[in-house]
Order: C-alpha cells, then sequence, then structure tokens
C-alpha cells in the first residue's frame, strides 16, 4: 500500500518556515503531492493519503475515493518517527475544531503529542465532540451582542464579515482560553483566534519547533 503525504495550501502560506521543514522531513519517506484540489495523479486503490488540514480531508474524500484518508497526527503519534521538540514548562489551552468533532482518534492524538513534548494544556468546556468553533466558518456566539452581528447578516457566512465584526464575534471563543496560547490544529481555528486578538499557535508550528 502506497503513502502519500497531500501538504495544506492554507498552512503554507500561514506558516511557511514549519511548511517547508514538514515537505523536507517527510519527501524522505514517502511522495509529496501536489493542492489537493488539482492534483492530477492516480493512486493505487487502497493507498493511504496523510493530511491534516480540515479542508484536504473533505476535498481527499471527493475527489479521491480510492485513498484512505488518515490523519498526520494520528499517523506521527502513532508511527513515533519525528524527533520532537521538549517544550517543558510550556501551558497552553487546546481548541478543538468543530470540523474534527467526530473524529476522537485526532483528539487523542493532538493530546498524545502535547505530552510527548512535555506541553501542559488546559480544556474548555466545548471540547472534543462538543467542539462548536471552527474560526470564521463556524461559530455559535451566546452572548446577545456577538449573536446580534450573526443576525444582523442573514445568508452571509462568518468569513465574508467585516474584519471588525470578526473580532468582535470571536473575543467571546477567545476568552475561553483565559489568555493562555490557544492551541490549534486547524487553519481556521488558528486564524480566528488571532482575529481576535489572541495569540494562537498551530500544533504543526510546535512539531517542527518553529514556535
Amino acid at each position: 500500500m502506497e503513502t502519500v503525504y497531500f501538504p495544506s495550501c492554507n498552512f503554507t502560506k500561514a506558516s511557511p518556515q514549519a511548511a517547508k521543514k514538514l515537505r523536507d522531513w517527510i519527501k524522505e519517506a514517502m511522495p509529496v503531492a501536489g493542492c489537493c484540489r488539482t492534483e492530477k495523479r492516480k493512486y493505487p486503490t487502497g493507498s493511504r493519503a496523510l493530511y491534516f488540514c480540515q479542508a484536504c480531508r473533505e476535498t481527499l474524500e471527493k475527489r479521491f475515493p480510492e485513498l484512505e484518508p488518515e490523519n498526520l497526527f494520528v499517523w506521527l503519534d502513532r508511527e513515533e518517527c519525528l524527533a520532537l521538540p521538549d517544550y517543558h514548562g510550556l501551558m497552553v489551552s487546546v481548541q478543538d475544531c468543530w470540523r474534527d468533532r467526530e473524529h476522537p482518534e485526532i483528539h487523542q492524538a493532538v493530546r498524545n503529542l502535547l505530552c510527548k513534548m512535555e506541553i501542559d494544556w488546559q480544556e474548555i468546556p466545548e471540547s472534543h465532540e462538543r467542539a462548536n468553533y471552527c474560526g470564521n466558518l463556524h461559530f455559535e456566539p451566546e452572548r446577545p451582542e456577538a449573536a446580534a452581528l450573526v443576525k444582523a447578516r442573514p445568508g452571509q457566512e462568518l468569513y465574508q464579515f467585516p474584519e471588525e465584526e470578526q473580532r468582535r464575534i470571536f473575543a467571546e471563543q477567545l476568552e475561553k482560553h483565559g489568555g493562555l496560547p490557544v492551541l490549534c490544529y486547524c487553519n481556521r481555528c488558528k486564524l480566528g483566534m488571532e482575529t481576535a486578538g489572541g495569540k494562537a499557535v498551530h500544533l504543526m508550528e510546535l512539531l517542527m519547533g518553529t514556535y
């Protein structure tokens, strides 16, 4: 069975240093595909496609039914083939992604990798399968001000809102993390926390030692 890695274009734009380190390391072990939306190559049925971007997973499931998608964090946790940095003393608050709410294997792998890097973390109530946040793609605000801003733009996606309105809406989610660096493993979650004025870090940045 062939294994191929599909890089995240959004992560590459947001964190080019970490993305390059990941590509340089992983291409020694397996082929690296192009963008999942434009890749033309055909793969043997049953081959494994490694990804860590939720949008990539959705695209892979639609465009490459012959592939078996597997989350890269799950793979890294199981294979233990990457020398991990030691962040002893670092404390973060975990932001689980709404798009991964039905993927407990990802939740566990994320926390296993944090343990292996000597990182402590806190959980917010809306974690694991209760996650209700995915940056400017999905959020369920409860505060009247934030809810009113959403209600005032019926039919519009959050990413279509002015950035200032997004900042005010996402402030509700950011406060749940209590001022700690917000650990994200979703590009949109990280962007949303930064839009709200918070300090966020992508798990892949930690794994690649670029934090």
